[in-house]
């Protein structure tokens, strides 16, 4: 079988079933496990591998990686869901998401466990406030009884806890809770699970709501879809289309899946794809994505991804598994976490030794009963900061990423496709002695046909607006960051910069004073040979996207210490644009490695380095970076996959957003922590004296979690008022 199922996942342990574990002995998984987890156990008899690591050291993701690396074929099936599904931001040292999936509850049955809950809550408040009547006179003490049935599922995660040999806020609250009832105080202990309930559905809520957002921004509501059958236009569940299959498509629909046009032309919304407000007219060859809209036009596409594998889908689900990538501070705050599960539980044994009171020392458990809100400070700030950005059309792939954006000291830019639109448009043609410029042109363009570059694909159009076609059917060889070469019955013929030209063997010094000109006009310089003779330099002109001057002066202002322009063009090109936008450093006419090079010596002299870029001649330097950006309005596909964070509409005003987004996200982070350990102080300080009695302290338990919910909540607020 190729289906590799994650059985089950608990903060710690993960199991997995694939047939190929069978034949795999332990060195194997030793060298390829060995120095991510603490320990493993494979059953070949089932074909199951049982891991156990640290989570703060690594992830559940990683570990996936790792097995999906080793057994290329293999597709992880989730017994679930996907990983992110198990993602519960308050639960790192817990076994609630094992609970969740060995007894499943809806969410609406939650709340109606928790309404019972508050109904008992306020018969208890009722008969013993206004009739003086106690629970404890019963017979069989239904409040006790009352206090179990709830407390099933903490129970469950407890001994859960117990056998994987842990000591959890879980642990701490199971034996408060059944000591509190072996004491004769079940009051107390119905209300020590009355609060833990509480809090864990308003945990459960914050990290479901976020994964909502996204869905809603993004999700593809397209059930059926027409498919050309034998000529016929066939209604078909989109479930059923296959890649090979033809959907068509016309005026007023939305379409089901990523493919290429094969007949036919229409005018298409692609906002969902790359935030651009105005239709883009796609045409033979074309590709076309997932939940973009024809507005006219009918069009027949071949398909070539649907479902879960559409770009779309991808995207949604890459930024709702960065929900699962810890960041630093929910890296700090799991710590600060643990130490504050010890420190609880000294602080209430202390407390009963001291004074003798039950009560007392519930208090004080109750109040230090919330390591979970703790790790809200910095989980729920993150999720906001995420799932803010996505409605920006700013897609984050992690909190580590979010985070590490306000606290980089350079920002390095691409210039073709990144700070300029991509499509670069054809100014002059600038010939050798006896050649025609529209022959200069046509020879050019045979080159670029097959080039996927926007210098090349501008050339092209020029020719084809002159009439010229092209019937080359012999693809060119393309040379990243100098040029390409076609081999012609007539003569090679080499385009691209003067470096080009020099490994080629041909002398541009005859044409020095015109391209001289060009380049102190800005523009950037195509030169055009065949075999070893130049015929003549195109002059291409990019258009400097709006915002950009801004954009730069405002990452300035808010403390950025370097600005660097990284650009394959021209040292006068790219000098003139430095100046006129004000960048500290430029390297012109550079290659992806030497991009790359520029980036980790950077890192050596400045705390982190954001590289911002398009193409794939960009993605060697952006892997080198601490924070990668993709501009993915028009971007290479590669360029996506390997950035951290993803511009769906390449606007540079989204930089600013993002940069005040990541600072703000820290900012509230930080006064969580406050919330939490100003309220925690006080109330254990009243509580140890007797003046906060258990029912308070639950209350303060529960404006605990609440005032760190709400106050990351402020992150949509004022990032909005930033914009």
């Amino acid at each position: 079988m190729n289906e590799m199922i994650l059985k089950s996942s608990v903060a710690g342990r993960a199991r997995f079933k694939y047939g190929a574990f069978k034949h795999l002995d332990e060195k194997a998984f030793e060298a390829l496990l060995g120095l991510h987890v603490d320990s493993f156990r494979v059953n070949r008899a089932c074909a199951s591998l049982v891991v156990y690591f640290d989570p703060l050291k690594t992830t559940l993701q990683t570990i996936i990686d790792l097995l999906q690396k080793r057994f290329e074929t293999a597709t992880l099936m989730p017994h679930v869901s996907s990983p992110a599904a198990l993602y519960c931001p308050s639960c790192a040292s817990c076994s609630a998401c094992e609970s969740k999936i060995n007894s499943p509850q809806s969410w609406r049955s939650k709340i109606w466990s928790f309404v019972a809950l508050c109904g008992y809550a306020l018969y208890l408040f009722v008969s013993e406030t206004f009739f003086g009547a106690s629970a404890f006179a019963l017979p069989l003490p239904l409040t006790a009884f009352v206090a179990l049935a709830a407390a099933i599922p903490l129970l469950q995660e407890a001994y859960a806890d117990f056998k994987a040999g842990r000591f959890s806020l879980h642990s701490f609250m199971a034996i408060a809770l059944l000591g509190a009832i072996a004491g004769g105080e079940a009051t107390a202990a119905f209300e020590i699970v009355f609060i833990l309930r509480g809090g864990m559905l308003l945990e459960e809520y914050t990290a479901e709501r976020s994964k909502k957002q996204i869905h809603e921004l993004m999700a593809l509501g397209i059930k059926k879809a027409y498919v050309l059958v034998d000529e016929i236009e066939v209604e078909t569940d989109v479930s059923d289309i296959r890649e090979g299959d033809t959907v068509v498509a016309r005026s007023g629909e939305r379409i089901a899946v990523d493919g290429m046009i094969v007949e036919g032309s229409a005018e298409i919304d692609e906002s969902a794809i790359n935030g651009r407000s105005e239709p883009a007219f796609k045409t033979l060859n074309e590709t076309v994505y997932a939940n973009t809209l024809v507005q006219s036009g009918r069009i027949y596409i071949r398909v070539s991804a649907t479902g879960e594998q559409t770009y779309l889908a991808r995207m949604i689900a890459k930024v709702e598994a960065s929900l699962a990538q810890k960041s630093p501070s929910e890296v700090a705050a799991d710590r600060l976490a643990a130490r504050l599960l010890t420190l609880g539980t000294f602080l209430t044994g202390a407390t009963f030794l001291l004074t003798g009171s039950w009560l007392r020392a519930f208090s004080v458990m109750i109040v230090m009963s919330c390591p979970c809100a703790t790790k809200l400070a910095a989980s729920t700030a993150i999720s906001a900061g995420i799932a803010k950005g996505a409605k920006k059309g700013v897609l984050i792939k992690g909190g580590a990423y979010l985070e590490a954006v306000s606290q980089s000291e350079v920002f390095c830019f691409d210039k073709t496709g990144t700070l300029t639109t991509g499509e670069p448009k054809l100014v002059q043609s600038i010939c050798a002695e006896g050649i025609l410029a529209h022959d200069l042109l046509c020879t050019a363009a045979l080159a670029e046909h097959h080039n996927s570059h926007p210098i090349g694909i501008a050339i092209t159009k020029a020719a084809e607006l002159a009439g010229f076609t092209c019937h080359e059917d012999n693809p060119s060889d393309i040379f990243a960051g100098l040029g390409v070469r076609l081999k012609d019955h007539a003569g090679d013929i080499a385009v691209g910069n003067a470096k080009w030209m020099a490994q080629n063997g041909v002398d541009i010094s005859s044409l020095h004073v015109q391209s001289s000109q060009a380049f102190l006009e800005g523009y950037s310089v195509v030169y055009v040979a065949r075999g070893s003779r130049l015929l003549g330099f195109l002059s291409l002109e990019h258009t400097v996207r709006a915002g950009t001057l801004a954009m730069l002066q405002g990452l300035r202002k808010r403390g950025v210490k370097h600005l660097v322009l990284l650009s394959g063009d021209e040292e006068t090109v790219a000098r003139a644009f430095g100046r006129t936008y004000g960048f500290d450093e430029v390297h012109a006419n550079v290659m992806p490695e030497e991009k790359a090079d520029v980036v980790e010596a950077l890192k050596t002299r400045y705390a982190n380095v954001v590289m911002v870029g398009d193409g794939i001649n960009d993605t060697l330097a952006m892997s080198k970076a601490d924070v990668a950006i993709s501009f993915a309005s028009g971007g290479s596909e590669a360029a996506i996959e390997v950035s951290n964070i993803a511009v769906t509409d390449s606007n540079p005003d989204a930089i600013l957003h993002l940069f005040d987004l990541s600072k703000e996200s820290l900012r509230v982070i930080n006064q969580n922590y406050w919330i939490g350990t100003g309220t925690n102080l006080v109330s254990v300080a009243f509580a140890a004296v007797g003046a906060l009695p258990p029912v308070l302290a639950g209350a303060m338990h529960i404006a605990h979690t609440v005032g760190i919910m709400a106050n990351s909540s402020r992150i949509a607020w004022s990032n909005d008022n930033n914009s």
